[in-house]
């Protein structure tokens, strides 16, 4: 019953943990880019249901995604832990990673109460906001950074992210089954800057295509139910190259999935995963690391839903984490996220 375009900007993974490496401009070179490039889309951060077909549901949906991401751990090319790396000097750096954040992403969508070729159109657009607190350990960092004495960084970071538009997603629905597709872009509007501590964006476009598919095995009375609803979703994201730099980062495929089952006309309770594979190598002259390493990781978590207004308001619950991680940070998250109906710009037509 909601329809989200919720997909958060993942700048809370792209830390300089390798800050060191900032300073190659000592001889007027241009600022590095971090090798620790990802996507815009973050498989797992969706409700199940957020692109299940929202009919009998029409007009303006506002959505509000809370996510609360925390890590300790960032794991190499081989799959294992890395705990220390080597500085731009050549001298070994201690890694002890503390990432935690805040990222809220409000969503107006709106919802058709006309079809397109059978299905309910959908288009929505966004700016999220974030705050991140980032804690290094480095030691040995003194002779890199004059700065950082102590071999301690810390360092805040806050402000609005990229741009999310969704001019058109289409959504229909079956028998027993919804199926939703469509276009969306992330322009690069956030703080960006090669090499920069403060970054809030990515600095580059992101083009995605998805296709959700909801199957519904259960019946009531011998009738067609949505209780218990089946998700499977592809992502693939094309990437632009970065602003200020000759990097282009690689394109992306995501896969989303889950399970939920209402257990209560107000009550679900479902188990989600998901996956996100880097499928082309990172391209451009400003590429200073192994290209041919692609990262990848997995996602799983639990998820409960509670309709506190029914019908109006619903309030989502999320708890999950990573694993099988590549080249990329091991993140556990948190979420509370609120879909709001308001029963505006519905079209119909009011009755005194």
């Amino acid at each position: 019953m909601k329809k989200s375009g919720t997909l958060i900007n993942r700048l809370f993974l792209i830390f300089a943990f390798l800050s060191g490496v900032n300073h190659l401009q000592a001889q007027n070179k241009p600022a590095p880019v971090s090798p620790l490039l990802t996507g815009h889309y973050m498989p797992g951060i969706i409700d199940i249901r957020d692109f299940a077909d929202p009919a009998p549901v029409t007009g303006l949906v506002l959505l509000d995604y809370n996510v609360f991401p925390y890590s300790s751990k960032f794991y190499g090319a081989d799959g294992k832990q890395v705990t220390q790396i080597k500085g731009p000097l050549g001298s070994p750096i201690d890694l002890n990673i503390d990432v935690s954040g805040y990222v809220n992403t409000p969503f107006p969508v709106y919802v058709s109460k006309f079809k397109i070729l059978g299905a309910t159109y959908l288009g929505g657009a966004s700016i999220g906001y974030t705050t991140t607190n980032v804690g290094e350990g480095l030691s040995r960092i003194g002779s890199i950074d004059s700065t950082h004495q102590s071999g301690n960084i810390n360092s805040n970071v806050h402000g609005f992210s990229d741009l999310t538009v969704m001019p058109i997603y289409l959504s229909w629905s079956l028998k027993q089954m919804d199926i939703t597709a469509g276009y969306m872009f992330y322009a690069p509007t956030g703080n960006y800057q090669p090499g920069g501590s403060n970054n809030t964006g990515l600095g580059y476009w992101s083009h995605l295509f998805q296709c959700f598919v909801y199957y519904y095995p259960m019946k009531i009375s011998g009738q067609p139910s949505k209780a218990l609803a089946i998700m499977f979703a592809p992502t693939f994201e094309l990437t632009s190259q970065i602003k200020n730099a000759n990097v282009k980062p690689g394109n992306r495929f995501d896969l989303d999935y889950g399970i939920e089952q209402y257990l209560s006309a107000a009550f679900s309770f479902g188990i989600y995963g998901g996956n996100s594979w880097q499928v082309s190598e990172d391209q451009g002259s400003q590429v200073y690391w192994n290209a041919s390493v692609k990262d990848h990781y997995g996602v799983l978590g639990l998820q409960a839903a509670y309709w506190l207004w029914t019908n109006r308001l619903q309030a989502v619950g999320k708890y999950g984490f990573n694993y099988g991680v590549v080249q990329n940070f091991k993140l556990n998250t948190v979420e509370l996220n609120l879909i709001f109906i308001t029963n505006a710009l519905t079209g119909n037509k009011k009755t005194k």
